[in-house]
């Protein structure tokens, strides 16, 4: 396709979506217009979603697990943009490949060119899947995978795969919760092209932040204690964390920070949310490299 052919399908779809866009607001009385306009681009042009990412000087990164991809998004957004970095992301939280469309038609102009360096895009687990059909991602954080909000799939081992699939299709790097036992084995690590990297806790908040497994034994069952000489499975790392969250005293918190001590004052409230802060540092800081302030 020549690049006035690709300008003349680009603004058509633009055109639909935005139009598509108005009459959602207009029909919902000025607010929505998220999911319409992006099922229209999405059935329309599907070529669109890929030649507008493809002009982004340093790529995709994609956010996904079951829990906490909203909140670390954002805050990898600003980390970024504290960086100087000019931050393309799906704001409204719609984390379905439409949502990241609507996203879009707010951020080109009319012939479809974007003025961003980086997109930051928070994704559901299935539809991550369906997004590296079109862009494959030169990053990927990669939090959790818990059985709390798996309703829609049922099994945890198949929301992995799904997680293990987008790590694949990944280009640069993967950071991976170091405490989570599926995304760290050696049947999900093995096979990526990608450099890993990690975050995850310190030895002393372990009963803190429990993993899905560890979680679910605690509901349904005592665990049963290890045979005389049989190893106790634990954490798994593929290399040193980028970020350690070590302690936590109230809103203060004591990070290793590539292997520095560092001690933290935390805006955010929920430790959970601490620990999610530590994902979108670790992230930042493999996408900045040595440039990062």
């Amino acid at each position: 396709m020549t690049n006035l052919a690709t300008t003349l399908r680009s603004s058509a779809t633009i055109a639909l979506g935005r139009g598509a866009r108005l009459a959602a607001r207009l029909r919902g009385g000025g607010s929505g217009g998220t999911a319409l306009p992006g099922l229209v681009v999405e059935r329309t042009d599907p070529g669109f979603l890929g030649r507008v990412l493809a002009q982004l000087p340093r790529g995709v990164v994609v956010v996904s697990g079951t829990n906490g991809k909203t909140t670390t998004t954002k805050m990898v957004v600003q980390l970024l943009q504290s960086q100087g970095l000019k931050v393309l992301t799906n704001r409204t939280g719609s984390n379905f490949i439409r949502g990241v469309l609507a996203s879009l038609l707010t951020e080109v102009d009319w012939r479809g060119r974007v003025d961003a360096d980086i997109a930051v895009l928070e994704l559901d687990e299935a539809h991550a899947v369906r997004f590296i059909q079109h862009v494959r991602p030169q990053a990927t954080l990669l939090l959790n995978v818990m059985r709390d909000q798996l309703d829609r799939f049922g099994e945890v081992d198949y929301t992995a795969s799904l997680l293990h699939q987008v790590a694949q299709a990944t280009t640069g790097v993967v950071v991976i919760n170091q405490d989570d036992p599926r995304l760290v084995s050696p049947d999900f690590l093995d096979t990526l092209s990608a450099h890993t990297a990690s975050f995850g806790i310190g030895p002393a908040l372990r009963s803190v932040f429990l993993s899905d497994d560890e979680l679910h034994a605690a509901r349904t069952s005592q665990p049963t204690a290890a045979r005389p000489g049989e190893a106790v499975p634990g954490p798994m790392s593929p290399s040193r964390p980028t970020v350690l969250l070590e302690e936590l005293h109230g809103q203060e918190v004591t990070l290793q920070v590539r292997g520095v001590r560092r001690r933290v004052s935390m805006t955010i409230p929920g430790v959970h949310n601490q620990l999610n802060a530590c994902a979108a540092l670790a992230l930042a800081l493999e996408i900045l490299g040595p440039k990062a302030d």
